[in-house]
C-alpha cells in the first residue's frame, strides 16, 4: 500500500510541474504565411515525453488557449516596388506576371508596360489595357495567342473572394484591383486618385467575411487587406483584373 501512496504522489507531482511549465497562448496578428514558432517550454516537454512522463496527456489546456486559426493560401511572386508615382499599375502587372511560368520579368518590364498601357500618354493606367497588354506579354512569351488576363468589373465582396480562391486552387495566377488611394492606405492623396494593388495570397476561412487578403501594394509593399473591405475602398466600377475564365 505504501508503494502504491507513492506511485500516486509522484505522479501528482508530474502534473502539477507540467500546469507550471505550460505556457499561456496569446492572440497575435496573423503573419502571412510563416511557420510557427515553437512555443516556450516545448524542448523541455519533448525532453519529458522521451523519459516516459506523458505531460500532454496530465497537463489541460489554460482557458485562453482558443485563438482563431488561420490558414493562408499564397502564390509565389516577386512583387516590383513602382519606379514612378503614376506607375501602380504597370509595377502591379509586372509584379502578377512573375507568377507565370516562362515569362521572364525584369527591371525594364515597368517602362514597357507603362508605354503600351498609355500610362505615360494619359497619366494613369486603364484597367482595360492592364488586361490586354498583360495578355499581349503573355502572348509573346509563349508565342500563343488568346486572351489571357481579362478586366471584370462590378465584383462583390463574396465575388472577389470565389474569384481569388479560384485563381489559387486552378494556379492561374493573382488577382489585380483598383482601388481608391484616399478610402485605403493614404488618407491624403487626391479624392479621386485611383491605385492598383495585387492579392497575392488569402486566409482560407469557411466564410468569406472572416477572410483576410494578402496584398502586394508597389507604392509600399506587403499588406492586409480584410474581405469585408473590398467594397468599401473599391474604385468606381469596381474593377479586377484576373485570369480570363475566373468564376466571380
Amino acid at each position: 500500500m505504501a508503494r502504491t501512496s507513492t506511485r500516486v504522489a509522484s505522479v501528482l507531482i508530474a502534473a502539477a510541474s507540467v500546469a507550471a511549465a505550460t505556457p499561456s497562448l496569446a492572440s497575435a496578428a496573423p503573419q502571412a504565411p510563416a511557420a510557427p514558432k515553437a512555443p516556450a517550454g516545448a524542448a523541455a516537454a519533448s525532453q519529458a515525453d522521451a523519459s516516459g512522463h506523458h505531460w500532454k496527456l496530465l497537463a489541460e489546456p489554460p482557458s485562453d488557449a482558443t485563438v482563431a486559426a488561420h490558414y493562408w493560401k499564397s502564390m509565389s511572386i516577386k512583387g516590383q516596388k513602382q519606379k514612378k508615382s503614376n506607375w501602380c499599375g504597370p509595377a502591379a502587372a509586372a509584379s502578377a506576371l512573375t507568377k507565370q511560368p516562362d515569362v521572364k520579368v525584369n527591371s525594364g518590364t515597368q517602362a514597357y508596360l507603362a508605354k503600351k498601357m498609355g500610362t505615360n500618354k494619359i497619366g494613369f493606367t486603364s484597367p482595360i489595357a492592364l488586361g490586354r497588354e498583360m495578355t499581349n506579354y503573355i502572348n509573346k512569351a509563349w508565342k500563343k495567342k488568346g486572351t489571357k488576363y481579362k478586366t471584370y468589373r462590378s465584383i462583390t465582396n463574396p465575388n472577389l473572394w470565389d474569384g481569388v480562391r479560384g485563381s489559387y486552387f486552378y494556379n492561374t495566377g493573382p488577382v489585380i484591383i483598383t482601388v481608391y488611394s484616399r478610402k485605403s492606405w493614404y488618407p491624403k492623396a487626391p479624392t479621386t486618385m485611383a491605385h492598383y494593388v495585387v492579392i497575392y495570397g488569402f486566409d482560407d476561412t469557411t466564410n468569406w467575411d472572416q477572410s483576410t487578403y494578402l496584398i502586394w501594394d508597389p507604392a509600399h509593399g506587403k499588406r492586409q487587406l480584410k474581405a469585408t473591405q473590398w467594397q468599401k475602398i473599391a474604385y468606381a466600377g469596381r474593377f479586377v483584373v484576373a485570369w480570363t475564365g475566373t468564376k466571380f
